[in-house]
């Protein structure tokens, strides 16, 4: 009789204790449930996308970068910020190679017109990781797509801007980036179709000479040669207090109306205090966005192919509150 209440003893507290385990695993579940979607995390396994740049810590590096994050937050992307300081093809290389080895799902890099780089793009291709370009681009490579401003398109726009202006009459004297010249190429190609409409309109560039590589000095170097010069155009981006300071030091009491292909703090400032007439807006956060949203829909293999090339808006900037060109 004894042995039969012990074992019924016994089945009673087995049976409480697993309707006990049961209703606290539900709570359990429960609550993880609500934590979860109070707070998602990542998934340790997460895609990462790599943004290379050759001009790390820049505006526009630093203006691409907010909307990079925005989008990768939104796809719940891992994202890695890395590139060199100065225009460095070698570095520049050097980290894509570093981004390969490291397997990143995707890279976005600023891209370079160059045999060199083109075989770095190869290289990660080849092993199944995607490359798009921004805000410049190498059209010879094997990127998936380019997203950023026509530079051409620009040299149009600003072109006609000029022109308007200077009513059709003057010598321009154009600053340009020797060094790394892909985008002022582009840039010159579409303000001399547009210039050389007006027969009273001069283009004039400094000598094609590396100590000429600088703005001061190719300012420097048009006024010698060119005296009758009377407005100034700097194509690379934070040329503008070079080309102000050395346009000031040469002409006294002169003034030139200065154009500039960028949108920087510094640009801004400079119009804002009537030393610069205008810069031009590229809109580098959308680039940012967009371009981290095109790699999650190659990444995802959605509405593909891509398109060859994705051109972000450009617009005239004549001071800090005013966008006269938007096409």
């Amino acid at each position: 009789m004894k042995k039969l209440m012990v074992i019924a003893i016994l089945v009673c507290s087995c049976i409480t204790l697993s309707f006990s385990l049961y209703y606290v695993g539900v709570i359990f579940q429960s609550d993880l449930s609500l934590s979860s979607e109070a707070r998602p995390m990542y998934n340790e396994h997460a895609e990462r996308i790599v943004i290379i740049s050759q001009e790390q810590g820049s505006f526009m590096m630093n203006e691409v970068q907010k909307g990079a994050r925005k989008a990768a937050e939104l796809h719940q992307l891992k994202i890695d910020f890395w590139g060199v300081y100065r225009s460095n093809l070698e570095g520049l290389i050097k980290q894509i190679d570093i981004a390969i080895a490291s397997k990143a799902s995707g890279i976005i890099v600023e891209g370079v017109d160059h045999p060199d780089f083109d075989a770095i793009v190869k290289k990660a291709t080849e092993k199944g990781i995607p490359v798009i370009t921004i805000n410049s681009d190498a059209p010879n490579s094997l990127r998936k797509s380019y997203i950023g401003s026509d530079h051409y398109q620009e040299g149009i726009i600003m072109g006609q801007y000029i022109a308007t202006q200077l009513k059709g009459h003057g010598v321009v004297g154009v600053i340009q980036n020797l060094v790394s010249p892909t985008t002022d190429d582009l840039r010159l190609k579409g303000l001399r179709e547009v210039l050389s409409k007006f027969d009273g309109i001069q283009v004039v560039l400094a000598s094609n000479d590396i100590e000429m590589s600088q703005p001061k000095g190719q300012t420097n170097d048009i006024l010698n040669h060119n005296p009758a010069v009377n407005a100034f155009i700097g194509l690379s981006t934070d040329s503008g207090e070079s080309i102000v300071q050395a346009a000031r030091a040469r002409a006294g009491k002169k003034e030139y109306p200065i154009y500039l292909f960028d949108d920087s703090p510094q640009t801004v400032m400079l119009i804002k205090n009537g030393q610069v007439k205008s810069g031009l807006s590229q809109h580098y956060e959308e680039m940012g966005v967009m371009s981290v949203n095109l790699m999650k829909r190659w990444l995802d293999a959605t509405q593909l192919p891509l398109e060859n090339s994705y051109f972000t808006p450009i617009s005239v900037v004549t001071s800090p509150e005013v966008e006269v060109s938007a096409p």
